[in-house]
């Protein structure tokens, strides 16, 4: 099997996992070894206070318990993965919509989104998306509180 054939299956494996929705408990910390140690979550685009570059499986662990969290109910919709002359990067379009625990609001975006996959591992993950979309329906106040429950988690300090 090719390099590229797989680094498609880490693709559909990532994704497939998703289909119920986040996993929760034990099907969490699964899926979160999907990650690389050295792993790199980026949204160039991210509203502040969120953060635009999420480094380490770690960290990127702690972003995803509080995201997953606040919208449990998240369905992706509309997937599309697109292979490319790079045996290890994937181009991705895709739909997400949730409710915000934390305030009801409706959360409903269109992702491009870049994958980078080696030794079998996640190692980028480049989300482009509507910041205004993130900004109206968490509210700068609940990405602030939740950026904090993250580093908290991963014993590092806020800077105010």
């Amino acid at each position: 099997m090719s390099t590229q054939a797989e680094n498609r299956k880490v693709v559909d494996g990532f994704w497939g996992d998703l289909d119920s929705g986040p996993p929760t408990g034990k099907a969490l910390e699964a899926w979160k070894d999907w990650f690389a140690e050295d792993a790199v979550w980026e949204m160039p685009f991210a509203p502040e206070p969120l953060a635009k570059t999420v480094p380490g499986r770690q960290l990127i662990g702690h972003f995803i318990d509080w995201f997953f969290k606040s919208v449990p109910d998240l369905k992706i919709d509309s997937l599309v993965v697109h292979d490319t002359t790079d045996p290890e990067l994937f181009v991705l379009e895709l739909h997400g919509e949730a409710t915000v625990t934390q305030n009801g609001h409706v959360y409903a975006n269109t992702y491009c989104t870049h994958m980078r996959i080696r030794g079998g591992k996640v190692v980028l993950i480049r989300e482009y998306f509507d910041p205004n979309i993130v900004e109206q329906a968490f509210g700068v106040e609940v990405i602030a509180e939740g950026m904090s429950q993250v580093m908290a988690a991963a014993g590092l300090e806020v800077s105010k």
